[in-house]
């Protein structure tokens, strides 16, 4: 059996990483920002700092072992500077921090990154990340030695390529990537990094599924696990950066990597996920599924805790619309053959009903994993293959308690004035989206969602 909203209350109160810990991550970038930004030899070619890795991803899960930490990748997006070889940018920022009070015991510098490690409960990875001849860099301070090397990377692509299988998958592939995860930890019968996880199985999403094919978490969790059971070949295949850099994930990381077992394992897992997916006896199947997730999936009870659900937009709003509902009453039939996609856009600092672009780092949300400060303005527009003439609906849902006790959770929906374009502005904390809805001869033919995480 499914058991949809058990799955939804594991992930909920034991897998998804709680509020408390994911704000003090983001009280410590903040400061580290303010820090570099104001340091007075990086703030010379500071740009920006950008969520990156499973942060970005929103993959990170709770530790599962009483001793382990959880980890973040922030890029530290610099300008080049032409008198430093490559493996300056990252002596000169573990300098930075051995240079300070507060950060020189916490400081450890890393081949790729200065790492800041907040005593047992978490790190930061800071990664230099610039731009030359038009393409974006981390860079290595070990290889070949005394000068190092910039190597092609673009973890903003990769970012925006996870935010793509997420929507292919009607939402359902960053809570599979963390089951995985948590699967992985809590059982320790398989080691694989996981941007390797992550690839393969976001390699298995079809770029044009049906509207049935991932309709909740756990159909989504065992079709990809099937899939990829069938497609491990017996030797390690190369796995390469979706981002294209041409970077092997395969080659990079095969050492720590024992791809056999690891091939077993999943073949197993996957075997017993559709026994239990396919049980039609409630208890059999709660029998196999605690089997393979250990005693803290408790289907039938309730949930104890909502941990990390602080930015829910399932809070209840009477004067939420519904495309499929009066006064709309257009019925939903997704054409797979058609599609919509929102792209927004961080443009610049809001101010009033003015909008400071000068000197403001603009950026793509999907890069960005869907994050954004407040007080920011956005700019939204659809591309979509729906053959003209039809029509365009947007619909804006905050989500969070700020906007709860502002009476500003929203939901209404509007009809597009033409130009296929939405202006917004950050104004609460929490987890809010906007939606889109493509309607031709009166029924809705395609759909998509931007989140939009303040």
């Amino acid at each position: 059996m499914k058991l949809t909203t058990d799955f939804d209350a594991f992930l909920r109160d034991e897998v998804n990483l709680d509020q408390t810990r994911l704000d003090r991550l983001q009280e410590s970038v903040n400061a580290l920002e303010n820090f570099l930004s104001e340091h007075r030899v990086f703030s010379q070619i500071f740009v920006d700092s950008i969520p990156a890795g499973s942060w970005a991803f929103r993959t990170i899960i709770r530790p599962v072992g009483k001793y382990d930490e959880f980890d973040a990748d922030m890029l530290l997006y610099v300008k080049e500077r032409r008198d430093w070889q490559p493996k300056d940018y990252i002596e000169q920022l573990w300098s930075a921090f051995r240079d300070h009070e507060t950060y020189k015991s916490k400081a450890e510098r890393k081949t790729r990154c200065v790492r800041i490690d907040y005593a047992g409960d978490f790190h930061i990875d800071i990664v230099p990340y610039l731009e030359r001849g038009g393409s974006h860099y981390i860079t290595n301070r070990c290889k070949p030695e005394g000068v190092g090397s910039f190597e092609l990377s673009d973890p903003e692509k990769f970012t925006a390529w996870i935010d793509e299988r997420q929507r292919l998958t009607n939402g359902h592939f960053i809570k599979t990537v963390r089951l995985i995860k948590y699967l992985r930890d809590f059982k320790n019968t398989f080691v694989c990094k996981s941007i390797i996880l992550m690839t393969l199985i976001g390699n298995l999403v079809e770029e044009n599924p049906s509207q049935t094919s991932y309709p909740d978490v756990p159909s989504t969790m065992v079709t990809l696990m099937g899939k990829l059971a069938k497609w491990l070949p017996g030797a390690m295949p190369n796995i390469f950066d979706p981002a294209g850099t041409g970077d092997n994930f395969s080659a990079r990381y095969k050492d720590e990597w024992d791809y056999d077992n690891f091939r077993a394992r999943i073949i197993n897992y996957a075997e017993r996920m559709q026994s239990a997916y396919d049980e039609p006896d409630v208890d059999t199947s709660i029998k196999k599924w605690r089997d393979i997730f250990g005693d803290q999936f408790k289907p039938g009870t309730l949930a104890r805790k909502a941990m990390g659900e602080t930015f829910s937009i399932s809070i209840p709003w009477t004067d939420e619309k519904f495309i499929d509902r009066t006064p709309y009453n257009l019925p939903v039939r997704i054409d797979p053959r058609l599609n919509a996609r929102i792209a927004g856009r961080v443009t610049g600092l809001a101010s009033g009903r003015l909008t400071r672009r000068n000197g403001f780092q603009q950026f793509e949300l999907a890069k960005h994993g869907n994050k954004v400060a407040k007080n920011r303005s956005l700019e939204f527009s659809v591309k979509t293959n729906v053959p003209a003439p039809y029509t365009l609906y947007w619909k804006v849902r905050n989500g969070g308690a700020e906007a709860n006790e502002a009476k500003a959770l929203r939901g209404e929906i509007s009809k597009d004035q033409g130009l296929r374009q939405k202006t917004e502005t950050t104004l609460y904390k929490g987890h809010h989206y906007v939606e889109c809805y493509i309607v031709k001869n009166n029924v809705v033919v395609a759909r998509d969602r931007q989140d939009v995480i303040v």
